[in-house]
């Protein structure tokens, strides 16, 4: 009886040892996540909004793709600001007699901002970052919806929003708000213009990165 009670006794004890261990191993696996995956910091932690990605050109891109990768970034914040001020110059070009359906469709291009983030800005970031295939050829998708966007904000047809050339050549005749327009329509076509030429770019260079992955498994 005494030797039964010795065996549940140190069976016992072997489990909690055993449990002891395991939680070792556990909190030592979530240290070791924590200090290879770094805390996400993107979006800034604003109000009810929290960081949900880490984002980090300087640490997670390769040296020598950083400086395409502030190109396309810098395009992204440039398209922010071009998104807001088309909708200034809608909202000029109501007050001075336009009309009310282009001013409120203005404002639905403000769906642009998480949306070019999510279709084509974080696509190509993940490209340098990670390497990905799949993500190379959503990239690809993402910056041609990019640049056919561009081009149709740059076309600026009357009541659809866009403050483009149409719009503009049809207001010549308001002074003020011709000039808004026609500084939006200009904004817009460089945009698109610096835009096809990053997709260009990007094409070429994914494709050189596509082809050195491969190089690499055919020497393994």
């Amino acid at each position: 009886m005494a030797s039964t009670e010795l065996t549940e006794e140190m069976v016992a004890a072997k489990e909690a040892e055993n449990n002891a261990r395991r939680e070792r191993l556990m909190q030592r696996s979530s240290n070791m996540a924590n200090i290879t995956e770094p805390p996400p910091n993107f979006p800034p932690e604003c109000c009810c909004i929290k960081p949900l990605i880490y984002h980090s050109i300087k640490l997670q891109i390769p040296v020598h793709y950083q400086r395409f990768m502030y190109t396309v970034c810098g395009l992204y914040i440039s398209l922010i600001a071009l998104i807001l001020f088309n909708i200034v110059a809608a909202t000029v070009y109501l007050v001075f007699g336009g009309g009310l359906m282009h001013f409120g469709f203005s404002f639905i291009y403000l769906v642009g901002l998480p949306g070019a983030w999510m279709v084509w800005y974080y696509s190509t970031y993940l490209v340098f970052a990670e390497g990905s295939t799949v993500r190379r050829i959503a990239a690809i998708i993402g910056l041609l919806i990019g640049t056919v966007y561009d081009i149709w904000m740059a076309i600026g047809l009357t009541g659809l929003g866009g403050c483009g050339w149409i719009v503009a050549i049809l207001n010549t005749s308001k002074t003020i708000p011709f000039i808004l327009l026609l500084i939006a329509a200009i904004l817009w076509t460089l945009h698109a213009v610096i835009f096809f030429s990053t997709f260009l770019r990007f094409i070429k260079i994914s494709s050189n990165i596509e082809s050195d992955r491969r190089n690499i498994y055919r020497d393994i």
